[in-house]
């Protein structure tokens, strides 16, 4: 698989929230960030 960089524009406030949750649950923020997506359903796919 490979790695993408997505760039995320955040307040301050929104920030904050990512970070305290990342601390709650023991993990960092990339890793908090990829759980919330991973509950989004499969993607369609389509072919090439």
């Amino acid at each position: 698989m490979k790695t993408e960089k997505i760039f995320l524009r955040v307040t301050k406030y929104e920030k904050q929230q990512l970070i305290e949750e990342a601390v709650r649950r023991d993990m960092n923020q990339s890793e908090l960030i990829r759980s919330f997506i991973a509950k989004l359903p499969e993607p369609n796919k389509k072919p090439s």
